[in-house]
């Protein structure tokens, strides 16, 4: 190689030199930056993603879009949602509290809200009874009262029954607000518009007396409330029937003092 040649390959390969070096110098400090503020990402996303009520969900109710948002649990509950999406265009198996992580048994696709439950005991508060109805599809509005459902009861019985003569047909609403435990034997199944043979529902012992005279000598009808309706659930015994053996037992007089069937 010629002192002319060279003389002639230094620039060059300084060149080259500066160009790496600038390259590497780059990516150096792409990687401390990234390295530096890896702490602060990870603070601002600590936990997992999961859906929650952005306001009170009603129990019943098709769950809406806007009606969730996304939160950062460290220890996200089982069958927690990642995604609204996944949750949108479902039905509210209960009441939702504001904040509560919106899990798969909480909610149901919204044709069928609710259906049959795997729980091995009816959720009834101290004091309370369940009882079980029979029901039809003229009786029990088609079919279509589902777990979780309150219904109001209708009896129509002509006021011979109770002495009066002539006696005459008279049709009053006797319970309201009465909630569904069950539909159907355990076995059975439970969607939408099924038609079942009984309903198992909640009320006091007292209540449960009266229930059984109409139930024996009145014929019964259902009605389906509007979930705007419903009232509170009871959580202890009822201060008028505070447990079974506050029933002391009715006959015709005690049910016509009730509801004066024979005044209508």
């Amino acid at each position: 190689m010629s002192i002319a040649t060279s003389v002639l390959s230094r620039p060059r390969r300084g060149r080259l030199y500066i160009v790496i070096g600038a390259v590497l110098a780059v990516i150096a400090f792409a990687t401390a930056a990234g390295i530096a503020s890896l702490p602060l990402i990870q603070g601002n996303t600590a936990g997992t993603k999961v859906v929650v009520a952005a306001h009170d969900i009603k129990a019943r109710t098709v769950i809406q879009a806007s009606d969730l948002t996304l939160t950062n649990l460290t220890q996200p509950p089982p069958q927690a949602f990642a995604t609204v999406k996944d949750v949108a265009g479902k039905g509210s198996r209960v009441d939702i509290p504001a904040g509560m992580p919106v899990t798969a048994n909480l909610v149901a696709p919204s044709g069928d809200l609710l259906s049959n439950s795997d729980v091995a005991y009816l959720p009834i508060p101290k004091g309370w009874v369940a009882v079980t109805v029979p029901t039809s599809e003229q009786v029990g509005v088609g079919g279509y009262v589902q777990v979780g459902d309150r219904i109001t009861m209708l009896a129509t019985i002509n006021t011979s029954s109770f002495g009066q003569s002539p006696g005459r047909p008279v049709v009053l609403t006797v319970f309201k607000d009465v909630d569904v435990l069950r539909v159907g034997p355990s076995t059975g199944s439970t969607a939408t518009g099924v038609v079942t043979s009984s309903l198992t529902v909640l009320m006091t012992g007292c209540d449960s007396e009266y229930l059984f005279w109409l139930l024996n000598n009145a014929s019964m009808k259902y009605e389906l409330e509007s979930y705007t309706d419903y009232q509170s659930l009871p959580t202890g015994p009822d201060s008028k029937c505070q447990n079974v053996s506050a029933a002391a037992g009715v006959g015709p007089k005690d049910v016509d003092g009730r509801w004066h069937f024979t005044t209508h």
